[in-house]
């Protein structure tokens, strides 16, 4: 896209977004809007993920085609999600002024939107930003020619997906990422299905199954997360011990034991959360599926904890410390989860390579010709 249609583009998506705003703020959007725009943007980022995936991961469809597809889908993902947060931002800012908002609802949504505009800004500057300059000077020789969809594949599943080298070099290193790094991912994907289940399928008007006391779907719900949390938990628990085993090894520097504290402390207190939450009705079968809410709902029972006093704090705090670590995620070393795979998979390309190397010799003989050249011919000038 050309300088001047991208800053029509940028004008155009900038108009749109302020007039969702405004109409929010006037009282003229429901919230069926944002969830709208927000369900368009998943649908079409992930059409560009299914793109590129056919793009990096096969020699299948016109090269050409499929890099403009992806390329139109993930503008469009991208402007779709600005307007969900226009729209959204409009709604609930003329909900709160309505008085019809919780205060508890008040403070999470300034907080997760500020968290969510630090992650995209932190990602955006670490796994594109500071990626530009050698894509600009290398991206030529990055062609599906010289691609080897076979080795990415192979480097996806081994290196990506399993972790198998990690697992060679130590089994424990390996448990501790696999149930952190899965436990977390899954959890971020349910969570995402939950919110249109949850908030999109009201807002529709549609059949509101997650208030319907022990549907089925609630259920499968309730013990993904708590499996996906309980992944979490261990794997950080798991971590801390393996630190205080490594401490004053060289091994110490494959911890972060910061990162793992704080996210130790948000799944913690979430269990808290739940546990206060179901200690209310305790005896009923459904929170069966919350299988460790249920555990800490006895555990906080026993030690006389009521919800009514602890509930509303305590849900602050891991509110707060969840939109925390939201933003935290691309300040520390926890962006190597993203960038590690996509340098895997791009040294699994050695034809690429091999391409850049002689690419970048060739540039540098060439040079060195004309520097001597120009050393020959001077005298004679």
């Amino acid at each position: 896209m050309s300088g001047a249609k991208s800053r029509a583009a940028l004008f155009a998506l900038a108009a749109a977004a302020g007039a969702l705003l405004m109409a929010g703020l006037a009282g003229g959007l429901s919230a069926a809007w944002g969830y709208g725009f927000f369900a368009a943007a998943t649908l079409l980022l992930a059409a560009a993920a299914g793109c590129f995936g056919v793009l990096a991961f096969s020699r299948a469809g016109d090269t050409a085609l499929l890099g403009r597809l992806t390329s139109m889908m993930l503008r469009a993902g991208i402007g779709a999600y600005v307007l969900a947060l226009s729209a959204f931002a409009g709604f609930f800012a003329r909900e709160t002024i309505d008085g019809r908002m919780e205060w508890r609802w008040i403070l999470f949504g300034p907080a997760v939107l500020a968290a969510l505009a630090v992650l995209d800004a932190g990602l955006y500057r670490k796994l594109v930003k500071n990626n530009l300059p050698t894509w600009r000077r290398f991206g030529k020789y990055v062609t599906r020619e010289q691609s080897d969809p076979e080795a990415m594949r192979r480097t996806l599943v081994d290196e990506v997906i399993v972790h198998r080298s990690l697992f060679e070099v130590s089994k424990i290193r390996w448990l501790r990422h696999t149930l952190i790094l899965w436990g977390f991912a899954w959890m971020v994907v349910f969570e995402l299905a939950a919110v249109f289940l949850r908030e999109g399928f009201p807002a529709f008007g549609w059949r509101d199954v997650w208030r319907e006391p022990g549907h089925p779907v609630r259920l499968v719900f309730d013990a993904a997360f708590d499996l996906t949390g309980l992944m979490v938990l261990a794997g950080c628990v798991i971590a801390l011990a393996w630190r205080l085993r490594v401490n004053g090894t060289p091994e110490r520097k494959f911890s972060d034991t910061p990162t793992t504290l704080f996210l130790l402390f948000v799944v913690a207190s979430g269990f808290m959360v739940e546990g206060l939450r179901i200690a209310a009705s305790i005896a009923d079968p459904a929170h069966g599926a919350s299988f460790v809410g249920l555990a800490f709902a006895h555990g906080l029972q026993a030690a006389g904890l009521a919800r009514e006093t602890y509930y509303e704090p305590l849900w602050v705090v891991h509110v707060i410390g969840a939109c925390a670590f939201i933003g935290y995620v691309p300040l520390k070393r926890l962006v190597h989860t993203c960038a590690t795979p996509m340098g895997r998979l791009m040294h699994s390309q050695k034809g690429l390579l091999a391409a850049r190397k002689n690419g970048v010799l060739g540039a540098m003989l060439r040079g060195s010709g004309r520097a001597d050249a120009g050393a020959i011919e001077s005298p004679r000038a």
